[in-house]
């Protein structure tokens, strides 16, 4: 090992990380609490444990990957031995492929484009490590984790058990990670995963790994705001105070699934994805103009040709005033094309999210004219993690949201835009007598 491992690493290491039977590991922690160290000094004595063996390391974005694995841990951490470089290991700049001389490779990828997402998977690995898997959806973990079938033997003729490592400094506890790494049941149905007894999860604090970081910095978390410090010091999982719609309240917007009455009036609408979730979601007015999300569609790495069979079928027995989508014309023509017939959305952010926040208001009744069936969990994860871009030179805080975890957002705020925009209020009424499915 080249690190002095603190006590934290060691327990990890011990326990969790070198146990057979724990395959799928999740460390969720603290800022700088030694997660990552560990988990790449013990990919790199894999690599040269087990010869010939593949081992990926990824993020959502490569340009991220490049910069963190590949250039700030992976060439930091050899370059003590440039003396060996050319005939222990070699760095391939282009292809971001570690070689070991004994034939093994660590790969680091981004999973933000179809062609690099189908070259990750046309390779099999002994080990996989997702690096700030919060920025992932659950489906893109699930493909990945397909990838862990290749059969390497050491020296003693023992196969390598496969592992899933993941990383990531909390975020809402609605997050689907939450619900698989830390609860260890599956996001959509709450019920225990069919391999929890395979599952391991270690949290960190920052103060786990005191001794290896400056007293300042440990004082600079510690000032933060309070969600942000229970996050990046505490390793705690919270609801973020820094949220776009920090008026979502879930004993007021969340409500469970009953029938939709076949007289209120129906919406859905669509926010394009491939490398990022494609969103469908349907919504319902009652006759005093409250409207409901009741059903969600929210997955990645599907074709819209399968998504609108999807669509379809979930659709069947009800009829839309419209479906809205964003304005990609090749997309919606392809729509069409398959029967789902579209409008364009529409698209200024700013007065779109001032249009939620309007519904989210509790009117006179005490009651919001926004609510969100408590099975649509995406949509819910998103009410929590979409979040404003903190304040820096040249625009203050609440100007602009982070795009990140805002799929399902857009989506809604096209489909409250065009219910309340007045702009929108002739279509509508035009399109009274023309409903399509």
């Amino acid at each position: 090992m080249r690190y002095n491992f603190n006590e934290k690493q060691l327990h990890a290491w011990n326990e969790v990380l070198t146990d057979p039977e724990k395959k799928y590991i999740l460390f969720d922690g603290g800022a700088r609490s030694g997660k990552t160290t560990l988990i790449v000094e013990y990919m790199i004595l894999r690599a040269l444990q087990y010869p010939a063996s593949r081992q990926l390391m990824a993020r959502k974005f490569r340009v991220h990957a490049k910069a963190s694995l590949w250039q700030d841990t992976l060439k930091k951490y050899f370059a003590p031995y440039r003396s060996l470089s050319g005939n222990v290991f070699s760095f391939n700049e282009s292809e971001l492929i570690l070689k070991f001389q004994n034939g093994s490779e660590i790969i680091i990828g981004g999973l933000d484009d179809a062609d690099r997402v189908e070259k990750i998977l046309g390779n099999e690995y002994i080990t996989v490590f997702l690096n700030e898997a919060t920025q992932l959806t659950y489906e893109t973990m699930q493909m990945v984790t397909t990838r862990l079938a290749q059969k390497c033997y050491d020296a003693s003729g023992n196969l390598a058990v496969p592992k899933l490592l993941i990383d990531c400094n909390p975020r809402g506890p609605r997050h689907w990670l939450h619900y698989v790494g830390v609860r260890h049941v599956d996001p959509e149905t709450e019920q225990p995963l069919k391999n929890a007894s395979s599952w391991a999860r270690i949290n960190w604090s920052a103060f786990d790994n005191r001794e290896n970081l400056p007293a300042d910095y440990l004082a600079m978390l510690d000032s933060l705001p309070t969600v942000l410090r229970d996050r990046m010091l505490n390793g705690i999982w919270r609801a973020n105070d820094g949220s776009v719609y920090s008026e979502f309240d879930e004993d007021v917007h969340i409500v469970q699934h009953f029938v939709i009455p076949p007289d209120w009036v129906r919406f859905r609408a669509i926010d394009f994805g491939f490398t990022n979730p494609f969103v469908c979601l349907w919504g319902a007015l009652d006759h005093d103009g409250r409207l409901y999300i009741y059903r969600e569609l929210y997955r990645a790495q599907m074709l819209t040709s399968i998504n609108a069979e999807r669509i379809k079928a979930l659709s069947q027995g009800e009829t839309y005033r419209w479906t809205v989508a964003d304005h990609d014309a090749e997309e919606r023509a392809e729509l069409e094309a398959l029967g789902i017939r579209t409008i364009a959305a529409k698209k200024e952010v700013i007065s779109g999210i001032a249009a939620v926040k309007k519904r989210l208001v509790k009117a006179a009744d005490g009651r919001p004219r926004l609510s969100i069936f408590a099975d649509c969990k995406h949509t819910l994860n998103e009410m929590y993690a979409y979040e404003w871009l903190p304040a820096k030179e040249g625009h203050n805080a609440h100007e602009e949201p982070r795009k990140e975890n805002d799929h399902a957002m857009d989506a809604l705020r096209y489909m409250v835009c065009g219910i309340d925009d007045s702009g929108n209020l002739l279509r509508n009424l035009l399109l009274d007598s023309y409903q399509y499915r």
